[in-house]
């Protein structure tokens, strides 16, 4: 073929992939073009999540229920550049259906964000860092986690290294939380960049070793200037399962400049072929004093608190919420496996305020009932609800018992769709 056919036999090839790209799975298509001599990097891949869930909401004491559906749609797509450099973006759409500003000119994508967005170095378990976007979970998500109830997830701006050695994993990382300054040099006054010392940063450091047939987590964490004017959190947990002894026991300590705070949870149960039951004791501290100057109230910095303090979420905020009384939660949790992709899960909670405000202590009990069908490999259908009878101290710290002590209720059905 003479040469100036060439470019247009490399167009046609290009095309032609290109059709086969929209009609075959990514992996395949990598396979095909290996077995045609092309070369192997890049590689691509593409994976996504959508996920509708419905509400209803009674858990304000003298108002009426409220109803609402949620959806979020996840689609993210990566690139392999060598065996050592990947590249990872997805983007997000979160939203509470009829929240537009207006049906027919509300075209701002206003609910769109990028949800990840990083680069991976390394290959293998030996080191690695991520750059860039992404979410951060920490053991079990006691103090860093990613929130994935919630319809929008958090995601944190940093970096991450980390690495494995036998039986020894670690990671450690730097997480820019607020960025105070504006980066321009121009302006009616760029003195207004005070510089790096007033940026919000979360700096950490976790390992993790078996002992046996147990696990030993330790976790390090400064927050300055993010959610707390500074703090040091060290935390060292040991635990067991998921089948025969279930253990799982942690202790925390936070200290900085006038900080004084710690944290103990103790889980204990057993977990049989089809079902698991164990009990379960959470203590944050609290401030005997909140007017003084000394913070003596647990902080649960980035947690996702919704996986321990019950699914109805009236203890997010902690320790603000709660007058920085603390918080304890006695928990008896279980959970039976009804068929092989039928899941029931019921936990009941009492809660306590660490210290007491106004003579009192008890806050109230808590009912969770949830079931999860695995429907699919890639379909899970999940239905569940809450009642939550509060003590009459609750009236006093929470705004949604303002009207009363009056038992509350909520419920959820939710879809989840993930792919490949």
């Amino acid at each position: 073929m003479s040469g100036r056919f060439r470019p247009l036999s490399r167009s046609l090839r290009a095309a032609c992939a290109g059709l086969a790209l929209a009609g075959m799975p990514i992996p395949a298509l990598a396979q095909e073009t290996g077995d045609a001599g092309a070369e192997e990097y890049p590689v691509f891949r593409v994976d996504g999540q959508f996920r509708l869930r419905f509400e209803a909401d009674g858990r304000t004491t003298g108002v009426d229920p409220d109803f609402a559906v949620l959806s979020r749609v996840r689609v993210g797509g990566g690139v392999l550049l060598a065996d050592w450099i990947d590249v990872y973006a997805r983007i997000q759409d979160s939203r509470a259906w009829g929240d537009a500003l207006n049906t027919l000119t509300d075209a701002s994508a206003d609910q769109l964000d990028l949800n990840e967005g990083y680069v991976t170095l390394g290959s293998g378990k030996g080191f690695k860092a991520k750059l860039g976007r992404q979410q951060v979970k920490i053991a079990d998500e006691r103090l860093v986690g990613a929130v994935d109830w919630t319809n929008t997830g958090r995601s944190l701006d940093g970096a991450r290294l980390s690495g494995e050695a036998g039986r020894f994993g670690w990671s450690a990382f730097w997480m820019n939380i607020r960025e105070r300054d504006s980066l321009l040099a121009v302006g009616l006054n760029p003195q207004l960049n005070q510089g790096v010392n007033d940026d919000g940063w979360l700096i950490g450091g976790f390992g993790s070793t078996m002992l046996g047939e147990f696990n030993a987590e330790l976790t390090f964490l400064v927050d300055r200037k993010a959610i707390t004017e500074e703090s040091y959190t060290t935390n060292l947990r040991i635990h067991r399962g998921p089948s025969g002894l279930l253990f799982d026991a942690a202790g925390a300590y936070q200290t900085g400049p006038d900080r004084d705070a710690w944290f103990a949870s103790a889980k204990l149960g057993w977990g049989f072929d089809r079902f698991s039951v164990a009990g379960q004791l959470d203590y944050l501290s609290g401030d005997p004093d909140p007017t003084d100057l000394e913070t003596r109230a647990f902080n649960t910095l980035y947690a996702t608190n919704h996986k321990f303090y019950g699914l109805m979420d009236y203890f997010l905020a902690i320790p603000a919420q709660l007058d920085q009384a603390g918080l304890v939660d006695a928990v008896v949790r279980g959970s039976w496996r009804a068929a092989k992709n039928t899941t029931i899960r019921i936990d009941l909670h009492r809660f306590w305020t660490a210290e007491e405000r106004f003579g009192e202590t008890a806050l109230g009990t808590e009912l969770d009932l949830v079931g999860a069908w695995n429907i699919l490999p890639v379909a899970n259908l999940a239905a569940g609800g809450g009642l939550f009878m509060p003590e009459p101290l609750i009236t006093r710290l929470l705004p949604a018992f303002a009207e009363g002590d009056d038992t509350t209720w909520w419920g959820f059905v939710q879809l989840t769709l993930r792919w490949p």
